[in-house]
């Protein structure tokens, strides 16, 4: 309201702000705009975010709010949840920070951990500085948050630094709103703060006068230091020495998978590193994932590092220690997770040493403790776009906004592997950092501390759980098991696509493609090769991959010649399969051929699977690249990289209409497949023609089912579109046919997405206001048509 005069009068407004606001140094931003537009009143963070009552002329609270938004903190994420008109204080002359409020609901979206700022880096390398060279150096502009929290208002006495007091200079900087750690909840120095030790494997400390120094020397000999950082311990050791990097996978037992690489700047992995504009922005940003890089010819690497890919997975310095580490004379480190095999990243002083010791040669421990385990994320560059491979730290937990409120929390429990937990909760998606696969169970076990830990951290109440449809799977078991609420189980291609829905805002029907390696589909078989159309709510199965058995079902992801068998028995019969396996699978014994073929001919353990993976896994076994994966997807993963990206050419690609479903025959392709095996034409040009079929097929269709529905939405989902040659040839043949093209860029295109497009799924179920559907009951809206 402005007087008649032209002079605005007083007004006093309660503005509730949620978002990413606190611990990144948004009160003190707040009190000096105030104070600049000579305002007055008080800012508190509150259990729903920040509540800031403020007082002055009409026309400059507008301008503050406005200012508020757009002139934040590089951190901080705010927005203005509700604005309240309140009863002027004649009195009042100032405007503060006040002590921290309990609210009556939690809404808080908690800030992910972030990488070291330049005003810290500054202070690190300045000898005059009091916290010259020191580990722990941070700010309300960069250090840990989700990893040290566990509870809400994000203080310091709820975070894992509620043991170390302040020395009065820390303590000063910490009250003072004009200093950049104010209220910075991790704020510490050599004086009052952590320190770090070395120790052995057995545990005794080194006696070292400087722990950092002697680690570096280890490292520069060629050792392998577990070094405790932010979300969990890693694996360091120096990535140009081929024993080092060898011995490293034989205690860890990682036969083959790519470790990542950490490099001193930009500069310098730019030496081993083709490194673009848009790689090079998320490798500096505050997030720093690993990104993939395409490898450089000449890189004077370990071959060991990354054998069987094209790319190097480029790590920047993200913690002060890390760029102590770095300051070291050698190219690059790996850094790798701190674990074994399968397990979750350690994080316990006393669990590494049992778990790491047989592994390092020496840990770099400290006494700051990691509440909540996080791994590093994992990124990729798509179309000049991010596009993450694993969310986890940097991401974690920055929830995902949806178009609708949902009626009450909803917990979905995700896949088996590649797990995360979603927690719906209002317009939030609350996706946990990586878990992995729920098998090995040491991962479990974090699968049951990450749901405790995030239902609490949101404060979330689930009034429905939401899991696969997978009865033998560990998070439906789970599920089934938890207390009294609505159990909604989700097909996990649906829930694939819905997840790409949902962060596209799709509301369908979509034509769904979803390609993966086994979900278990409504008919009892293991899908993976799916045409689908999609509603939030259901879908119909419009085509699939001719199934095919999979014989020693599990064992056959584990071992891809028995899908290389089983293709050729599909395609040639018994007795010549036999023969030309013996030709093709030479490392095979024949006895274990007959055996399986056995096994498959009589469908003894052998589910049949419409999998496009496992049709990747068969065709690697008969080019003669991989028998078995020691890794998710190597035997894909390493076809990829042999195919030659010249080969225009591609196999016949046939399909038949039955019960209104288009199939994909494997006949044809594997005849033609056998016929160029036969007459010795070059695997790099086999493996060429064959992504170019799977690109073929999938177009049309895409296609067939746009015009049928009609729709020109069409959403990818599924671990094979982490193919770059299928994704980008895929775009590109479908964006020539006016078809307009999704996937997962927030998260990932794997099951890593599964848990958000459950809790869709569940949600747009319970909209329609139904009974809460038993297991049985749910599996009706995803059955196939006919």
């Amino acid at each position: 309201m402005v007087a008649h005069s032209g002079v605005s009068i007083l007004e006093r407004r309660r503005l509730l702000i949620d978002g990413a606001v606190q611990g990144v140094g948004f009160r003190p931003f707040v009190y000096n705009l105030a104070s600049r537009e000579r305002l007055t009143g008080f800012v508190a963070n509150t259990s729903q975010g920040v509540a800031i009552e403020v007082q002055g002329p009409a026309t400059t609270l507008q301008h503050f709010a406005h200012a508020l938004l757009t002139q934040a903190p590089p951190l901080a994420q705010p927005r203005i949840a509700r604005v309240e008109t309140r009863h002027l204080l004649p009195d009042e002359t100032s405007f503060n920070i006040q002590l921290s409020r309990d609210g009556p609901a939690r809404r808080l979206v908690i800030t992910p951990d972030a990488a070291t700022c330049d005003h810290c880096l500054a202070e690190l390398g300045n000898p005059a500085d009091r916290r010259h060279r020191y580990p722990f150096i941070n700010c309300t502009q960069c250090g840990p948050r989700y990893t040290i929290i566990f509870d809400v208002p994000y203080d310091r006495p709820n975070t894992t630094m509620r043991t170390f007091t302040m020395c009065p200079l820390c303590q000063a900087e910490y009250d003072d709103p004009r200093n950049r750690r104010f209220h910075a909840q991790p704020n510490a120095c050599p004086v009052c703060g952590p320190h770090l030790w070395l120790v052995d494997p057995q545990g005794h400390t080194l006696p070292v006068d400087d722990p950092l120094t002697e680690a570096v020397r280890l490292l520069q000999s060629g050792r392998i230091i577990a070094v405790k950082g932010i979300g969990g311990f890693h694996l360091a050791v120096r990535a140009d020495n081929d024993h080092a990097v060898l011995t490293l996978r034989r205690r860890k037992v990682r036969k083959a998978k790519a470790f990542a690489l950490m490099f001193r700047n930009l500069d310098a992995a730019r030496t081993f590193a083709h490194i673009d504009s848009a790689a090079a922005t998320l490798l500096t940003s505050t997030v720093r994932p690993i990104v993939l890089c395409p490898k450089r010819a000449t890189a004077p690497l370990s071959t060991h590092v990354a054998p069987d890919s094209g790319f190097w997975g480029v790590l920047m310095p993200y913690t002060p220690l890390h760029h102590l580490l770095m300051q070291a004379d050698f190219p690059a480190l790996v850094m790798t997770s701190g674990n074994n095999s399968d397990e979750p990243i350690e994080t316990d002083n006393q669990s590494a040493l049992a778990r790491l010791g047989p592994i390092a040669d020496a840990l770099l421990l400290h006494d700051r403790p990691i509440y909540t385990s996080c791994d590093d994320a994992v990124a990729k560059i798509v179309r000049n776009e991010p596009a993450l491979l694993r969310r986890a730290r940097g991401y974690v937990p920055q929830p995902l906004s949806v178009t609708r409120r949902a009626q009450g929390d909803i917990l979905a429990l995700g896949a088996e592997m590649k797990n995360t937990i979603t927690i719906l909760k209002d317009d939030k998606a609350f996706v946990s950092q990586h878990i992995g696969d729920l098998r090995a169970g040491p991962t479990y076990e974090a699968f049951l501390r990450t749901i405790d830990k995030l239902t609490a951290l949101v404060g979330a109440q689930p009034a429905a759980l939401a899991c696969d449809l997978h009865p033998a799977m560990l998070s439906t078991r789970y599920a089934q098991h938890y207390r009294d609420v609505p159990l909604i189980q989700v097909q996990h291609h649906h829930a694939h696509i819905a997840a790409v829905m949902g962060e596209h805002n799709l509301k369908g029907p979509v034509v769904g493609l979803a390609a993966d390696g086994v979900g278990y589909g409504t008919d009892g078989s293991a899908w993976g090769g799916e045409l689908l159309a999609v509603w939030p709510d259901r879908f119909e199965r419009a085509g699939y991959v001719e199934p095919v058995p999979m014989p020693g079902a599990d064992a056959a992801s584990r071992q891809p010649w028995r899908m290389a068998l089983s293709y050729l028995l599909t395609t040639l019969g018994p007795d010549a399969a036999l023969d030309h396996a013996t030709q093709y699978l030479r490392s095979v014994p024949a006895q274990n051929l007959a055996a399986v073929a056995h096994m498959a001919l009589k469908q003894i353990n052998s589910p049949l699977t419409s999998s496009i993976g496992r049709l990747f896994d068969g065709l690697s076994a008969l080019v003669g690249l991989c028998y078995e994966n020691t890794y998710d997807a190597q035997a894909a993963i390493e076809l990829e990289n042999l195919a030659d990206p010249a080969e225009t050419a591609a196999y016949p690609v046939t399909f038949t209409q039955r019960d209104d479903a288009r199939i994909l025959q494997i006949a044809p392709l594997l005849a033609a497949i056998v016929d160029d095996l036969d007459t010795s034409v070059p695997a790099p040009r086999i493996a060429g023609r064959f992504h170019n079929t799977i690109i073929t097929a999938l177009t049309d269709w895409a296609c067939y089912l746009a015009k049928r529905l009609p729709s020109r939405e069409v959403a990818l989902a599924g671990g094979v579109f982490q193919n770059d040659l299928i994704l980008n040839g895929l775009v590109d043949t479908l964006q020539k046919k006016n078809l307009n093209i999704y996937f997962n860029r927030r998260l990932p295109l794997n099951d890593g997405a599964i848990s958000f497009g459950q809790t869709l799924v569940a949600d747009a179920l319970l909209q329609q206001q139904h009974p809460a559907p038993t297991p049985n009951e749910t599996a009706a809206p995803n059955q196939q048509k006919g």
